[in-house]
């Protein structure tokens, strides 16, 4: 059920509005007709919910894989879409069952599936509509389906393994910046007037260190303020379309990282190439899709390029040859793959070559990123150590 904003009109001609639950708007009208009104226009809250923290995209992170997985046993088995979509309704609930029922109602009234699933954008993709519509057309709706579950379990193991690295360097990121941070301000100024009280003249490091503790005991909602503000301009920034290009060409460039952030960007593209191509999909329609699906601007501009040089008269290996983002081995694969008819297993061989590579490609990033952290941060707490005991050490040879 959803809840719908609406106005209607009355026996005696005059308009009213008010809020109800149903599960479409066809069942809305229904139900006010029984109480004499004639809908006139209506609007369901479900239509405002597309934002990242809504309660549809949150169950969708749930759900997806599991309804795509149902779908695809489900249309194996020969039962149909509507039953389906009932089934599954009826073994969720919350936001995602509106959803289902939203989806149910739509189709019973006559839509086509992927008609209905165009109708929630924010929770299904444009590749996952254009298979379920390439399905559809050709009668495979089940093996769109199956496809689809399969694609999602890869970015789900992709996300995983990615998601896996980072613990572990952000767990210790936060423990030695914490450790810093508590000699700095907490241990330190302990000390302070002992070191004062001596007479003696403190090191360097030790003034620097107590300098630095006072000034983030005395300024600290600035220096808050002041990181939040540059996040803010920052995320500002990349949420542009000529900042987020920067900042990707950056991402390439980088060392070590820029490698697993190319490669991990070409296997997107092989993999959803491979299989919107194998589904049929129109070769322009599945350049434009791609270009939502590889994560990089870079890449996505000279996708942009290479479906206009297509669209012009060349083929795919004529415009692919000029792309530097894309290496020779995907550009051969291509060639062949094009010559030989094969394209989507070309692809697929060059996605199984780059899934294998990108765990070894994470761990050597991360390992690069893993010592980097540890020697920046060890250095700080051992400069923080330093300058607690090298007055300490001063004083104990000056009484002795």
């Amino acid at each position: 059920m959803r809840e719908f904003r609406y106005s209607a009109l009355t026996a005696s001609g005059t308009t009213i509005t008010g809020m109800r639950r149903a599960v479409s708007a066809d069942q809305l009208a229904g139900v006010l007709l029984e109480q004499g009104l004639v809908l006139l226009t209506s609007r369901s809250t479900l239509g405002s919910l597309g934002g990242a923290w809504s309660p549809v995209r949150r169950a969708a992170r749930r759900h997806l894989r599991s309804f795509t997985q149902h779908m695809a046993t489900s249309l194996s088995a020969g039962v149909p879409a509507v039953t389906a979509l009932r089934d599954y309704e009826q073994q969720c609930d919350g936001a995602f069952a509106d959803l289902m029922a939203d989806l149910r109602a739509a189709v019973t009234s006559g839509s086509q599936l992927d008609e209905a699933l165009a109708r929630h954008p924010h929770v299904f993709s444009p590749v996952y509509l254009a298979l379920v519509s390439a399905g559809q057309s050709s009668g495979g709706l089940d093996g769109a389906f199956n496809q689809l579950t399969a694609y999602l379990e890869w970015q789900e193991d992709l996300r995983g393994q990615t998601t896996q690295a980072l613990i572990y360097p952000a767990m210790l990121m936060v423990g030695v910046l914490g450790l810093f941070l508590l000699m700095v301000l907490f241990v330190m100024p302990r000390f302070e007037g002992l070191f004062r009280n001596s007479g003696m003249e403190l090191p360097a490091v030790t003034r620097a260190m107590l300098g630095l503790g006072s000034f983030c005991g005395h300024w600290w909602w600035a220096l808050i303020t002041g990181a939040v503000a540059l996040a803010a301009v920052i995320r500002l920034a990349t949420s542009t379309r000529r900042g987020a290009y920067l900042r990707d060409r950056l991402l390439l460039r980088l060392p070590v990282v820029g490698t697993f952030v190319g490669k991990l960007a070409l296997s997107r593209f092989a993999k959803t190439f491979a299989i919107i191509f194998a589904s049929g999909v129109d070769l322009l329609r599945l350049l434009d899709l791609l270009r939502g699906v590889v994560g990089n601007r870079v890449m996505a501009a000279q996708l942009r390029m290479i479906r206009a040089q297509v669209a012009s008269g060349l083929s795919l290996t004529e415009a692919f040859s000029g792309a530097d983002t894309f290496p020779p081995l995907v550009q051969r694969m291509i060639a062949v793959g094009e010559r030989t008819g094969s394209l989507d297993k070309s692809l697929l061989t060059v996605s199984a070559h780059l899934d294998k590579e990108l765990p070894r490609d994470l761990k050597k990033a991360f390992t690069v990123f893993e010592g980097l952290v540890l020697v920046l941060l060890g250095a700080m707490v051992c400069l923080a150590a330093l300058s607690l005991l090298m007055p300490i050490m001063s004083i104990r040879a000056t009484l002795h």
